[in-house]
């Protein structure tokens, strides 16, 4: 049995009545429980590219929602950069969380490293 929480829509059934007879439930997807937060997040990005894609206008709560995901999520980030800060490694793991997280928040300007000239050989 799941400790996630029952979904409401279905009373935990997973099935909702239609004018057709019994369909799965939208919210759960049929489980008749919540699916993870994680999932949730991806099931309401799909619906809102889906949205855009059709050229639907999106709603001021869609808009309100992605700017909360966004938010958070560059919260979590720059959390995990000042947590990389703390660990002593000799991997450099470390540098390359902070790095992978640093280029994902747009904290820096990435240049490019220019190639290293080749050595020219010297005739003997």
């Amino acid at each position: 049995m799941s400790t996630s929480p029952e979904c409401v829509s279905c009373a935990g059934t997973g099935e909702v009545p239609t004018d057709y007879g019994l369909v799965d439930c939208p919210d759960c997807g049929g489980a008749g429980y919540l699916p993870s937060r994680a999932v949730l997040i991806e099931w309401r990005a799909r619906d809102l590219q889906r949205l855009l894609s059709d050229e639907r206008p999106l709603s001021r709560q869609d808009a309100m929602w992605l700017l909360d995901e966004l938010r958070s999520a560059r919260t979590a980030l720059n959390e995990i950069i000042a947590l990389a800060h703390d660990v002593s490694d000799d991997d450099k793991i470390a540098m390359r969380i902070r790095m992978v997280a640093s280029r994902s928040l747009g904290l820096y300007e990435t240049v490019p490293v220019p190639p290293k000239p080749k050595p020219v050989e010297q005739p003997a």
